[in-house]
Order: structure tokens, then sequence, then C-alpha cells
């Protein structure tokens, strides 16, 4: 069994450079206890989140461990341009020597998404579309796209991930769509939902959807 933490990294008061500090200093001490892995969320305009740009903040934490893995639980996707995420998911994989995982998802704060003029009605298809967006760009040389909301033509990927193909991709759900869809794709999954939630993703693994993590 493998214990993780995961960490909003909200604010508790102290000025943000202390707060930042100590929380560095405790991760350094969690990945020296032997925890396996470290994510954090991302929250926009919120107390619940001081680190709403979460890869500035990982670079950090990538230089002040040694073995435990880290990532963004989770990157919300319409908030991105897709070129721009498939860069920074290759700088981090580097700074960490292929600890990273990342985690994606389209955001389930409304108010969140609003205040970056995102429709939530909308997020689940511009969510797919990025997301498909990085997969290409991160498992070819050039970056050729053609969705509804993203648009790329022959794009050099000059940086690799270091992992090969791909960092772990983690998708959080509490819901059984979400759950399928993740089985289906072969995603690690997460849930804060009933053990319900998940069950969707065992049938994928039975039909061989899912290879396993």
């Amino acid at each position: 069994m493998k214990f993780g933490l995961w960490d909003h990294v909200d604010n508790n008061g102290l000025a943000i450079a202390d707060l930042l500090a100590n929380r560095l200093e405790f991760v350094k001490a969690a990945d020296a206890a032997g925890f396996y892995s470290y994510h954090i969320s991302e929250h926009h305009a919120t107390p619940l989140n001081v680190v709403p740009v979460p890869g500035v903040y990982l670079g950090a934490v990538a230089r002040e461990t040694k073995t435990m893995r880290m990532g963004p639980l989770c990157y919300l996707l319409p908030l991105y341009s897709p070129l721009r995420l498939i860069e920074e998911i290759c700088i981090l994989d580097h700074l960490s020597r292929g600890r990273l995982d990342v985690g994606v998802g389209r955001g389930v704060s409304p108010y969140e998404l609003n205040y970056h003029n995102v429709d939530p009605e909308t997020s689940r298809e511009v969510f797919e579309d990025a997301l498909d967006a990085i997969h290409q760009g991160l498992t070819h040389d050039r970056l050729n796209h053609q969705g509804k909301h993203f648009t790329y033509s022959d794009v050099p990927m000059e940086l690799k991930p270091y992992q090969s193909p791909v960092p772990a991709i983690w998708y959080p759900s509490s819901n059984e769509v979400g759950s399928a869809w993740a089985g289906e794709r072969g995603y690690h999954y997460v849930t804060l939902g009933a053990t319900e939630a998940a069950q969707p993703r065992i049938e994928a693994f039975k039909a061989g959807f899912f290879k396993g993590d």
C-alpha cells in the first residue's frame, strides 16, 4: 500500500512568502518520510488555494524533493493554451526527473470559470479538445490538431517529456460518467465520492479498456 498527500495550499493567515516556505519544508519532510506522492489542487480567486498557477509551485517542489511523485490534481484545461501547457508539462517532468503526474479536469466551480470568461456549459467540450491537443503534442515531433476550440498546424515540439511516452494522466471525478470516461482511456482515477462511482471503471477494466496502474 502506498500513501500520498493531496493539498489545497490554502491561505492560513501567514504572509504568503512565509506560507509557501513553510509548505515547502513540509513537503521536503514528507518526501524524506517516504510518502509516495504529493498532489495539489488548482483554484482561482479564493483563499482555498494560494497556488493558482500550480506549475510554478511544483517547480519549487521538484527541487526540494528526491523520490516523491508530484503533480497538479488538477490542471483546469479550459483555462490554458494547450501548446503552452505542453511546454510546462515537459519542463516539470524534467525538473523532477520523471516524477510528474498530470491531473486534468474542466473545473467544478462555475464561479471560478466565469472569472476567466469560460462558459461552464461548454467547458466539457473545451476540456476534451484541449486534452486531445496536449496528448498529440506530447507524443509527436510536431503538433497538428484540428478541433472546435484549438487548432495547431505543424508546430515543432522541441520539448519532450522525461517519461516515455507521457507522464501518468490522472482524472478526478465523483460521478459514474466521469469514472467510465477515465476507465475507457486508461487514466488514473481519483474520487471523493461514493464507492459506487468507481464501478464503471471496474467494468471498463474487466472489458479490457484499462490495462492497470
